[in-house]
């Protein structure tokens, strides 16, 4: 049994011959396949070869970049031809081959494991910075003058250019699994909230290779459909169950069975191919805030405490005030004409605004462009037999109530740019939960009163994660997790995804 706690951090554990389990994180969302799907018409061993070969050389070409660009900027050389001849360049371009060495030691080109991108930019950073002390080591004892601008410059070149080269290769990942790849059948043991919100994960991701056929009850509900996907049978059935839909993995939610239901699972599923996956059911936890270590045939998992401290919550604010300004000093011109078109195109003034729940409970006024008519929330009550959402949501894909102009700027989420001077007001911060309504707050159990312990955002799991496909649920969930593991660099991750989710207008309406 493969045990993987955090990214890069794998524990082997003896099970039934023949049969694979390994324990997915919180997340619920695999970036990568330890048992790999079948390929069409190719071997998927030559098809991880050729992303292993190509992630290899963006990295070269990233650093090549790097250092080109660095060059030019601090040492104001434009020259690339000649000047490479000098002993300075060569010196630094012998080092260069060394970077993907450095990056191998990190583990950065096992792509075995699953690893999500903040960890992988975690990585890269301490690989970055050891492989650019390597460079200023070199040319101290080649005795070569080369500035601290130029190696801090290199620094920050090298970060951009390699998580950027990362990016890339995710994306012609997931653009060959969607094309190269069959999908597996796969089977949900649990029908719980655990067990649906895998399910739902798996069917926002076509790209990583899973078709969920239905669940197994192990509460023995007598039902007959969870979340629109069939009930296929119970624990005591699941070897039959998976004979008969030719299931290649087992996903078992974790706070639906107990340790000797899943020992069950493994024995029923003993001697055949099949790769059982487990989510180990720690609500909230991020992978990165836990590693796994065996104790006599246990697994223990160590938690490492959350990091919001008050410095923590200085640096957002900074980073909120420095970019929402940056962005506000841009974006003003475009808001301008927004304005302009929703007054002219319906009655109406340009702003609409909303007391929205903030942090510690305090209510604050939030604003949007209108989008759409004036007696919106009057008209509201004749559509509530249409809602499409749940919970306190209310949400339709053709909405009579929004206007021509809101519709579009719904689509690209450009009726939520003045929220930036609730940024700098300091009512909500750039990346955060959805900012909740009051009549929502009312009912938050003590559990969910947690998302309110930070600001809300502008953007969040929930806007590069589905935005209006998600249910009320799945709200809940990424706000909670992202309060328990926030950090700079989930913030910064939030903030990359947010712009080609936004362009690419996922999930909108």
């Amino acid at each position: 049994m493969d045990l993987i706690g955090t990214p890069g951090h794998v524990q082997s554990w003896p099970v039934a011959e023949g049969t694979s389990v390994e324990v997915i994180g919180r997340s619920l969302v695999p970036t990568a396949s330890a048992v790999l799907p079948r390929a069409r018409g190719l071997d998927r061993r030559q098809v991880m070869i050729g992303l292993l070969a190509l992630t290899f050389v963006v990295d070269l070409v990233a650093v090549f970049i790097a250092y080109f660009a660095a060059k030019m900027i601090h040492a104001n050389d434009w020259e690339l031809g000649p000047q490479l001849l000098r002993p300075i360049d060569k010196a630094v371009f012998l080092t260069i081959p060394a970077w993907p060495i450095i990056f191998g030691i990190y583990g950065l080109y096992d792509l075995r494991r699953p690893t999500h991108i903040t960890a992988e930019a975690r990585q890269l950073f301490h690989a970055v910075i050891f492989s650019v002390l390597l460079v200023v080591l070199v040319t101290f004892v080649a005795k070569l003058n080369l500035s601290r601008g130029f190696f801090a410059a290199l620094l920050v070149f090298s970060l951009v250019t390699t998580i950027s080269g990362r990016l890339l290769v995710r994306r012609i990942n997931h653009a060959l699994n969607a094309r190269l790849i069959t999908s597996q059948t796969t089977i949900v043991v649990g029908c719980n909230e655990e067990g649906r919100a895998i399910a739902r994960a798996l069917a926002r991701r076509r790209w990583a290779g899973y078709d969920v056929r239905g669940f197994i009850d192990v509460a023995h509900q007598g039902v007959d459909t969870v979340g629109g996907l069939p009930v296929l049978g119970s624990v005591a059935t699941i070897s039959d169950v998976v004979a008969q839909f030719d299931a290649r993995v087992v996903i078992v939610a974790g706070t639906a069975v107990g340790t000797g239901m899943l020992q069950q699972i493994d024995d029923a599923l003993a001697g055949t191919d099949i790769s059982v996956r487990v989510s180990p059911g720690l609500a909230n936890l991020a992978a990165s805030r836990a590693c796994v270590e065996p104790l006599d045939g246990m697994a223990l998992f160590t938690l490492r405490r959350r990091r919001f401290s008050s410095r923590a919550r200085l640096l957002k604010r900074i980073l909120d005030v420095s970019i929402a300004s940056v962005m506000l000093l841009f974006a003003s011109p475009v808001m301008m004409v927004v304005a302009l078109l929703v007054r002219l195109t319906s009655s109406g003034p340009a702003l609409f605004r909303q007391e929205r729940i903030g942090a510690e409970g305090r209510a604050f006024t939030m604003w949007k462009f209108r989008t759409m008519v004036v007696d919106a929330e009057r008209l509201r009550d004749g559509l509530n037999g249409t809602n499409e959402a749940d919970g306190v949501l209310f949400k339709l894909r053709a909405d009579p109530r929004v206007t021509r102009v809101g519709r579009w700027l719904r689509r690209f989420a450009i009726d939520e740019l003045p929220q930036l001077f609730n940024v700098v007001r300091g009512d909500m911060s750039l990346v955060g939960p959805r900012p909740a309504l009051p009549e929502e707050a009312l009912n938050y159990d003590e559990r969910v009163r947690g998302r309110l312990r930070v600001k809300p955002g502008l953007t969040g799991l929930w806007q590069v994660n589905g935005r209006h496909e998600l249910v009320f649920e799945d709200y809940l969930r990424y706000d909670l997790f992202y309060v328990e593991n926030w950090s700079v660099m989930m913030d910064l991750y939030i903030l990359a995804k947010t712009v080609p989710a936004l362009i690419a207008a996922r999930g909108s309406y």
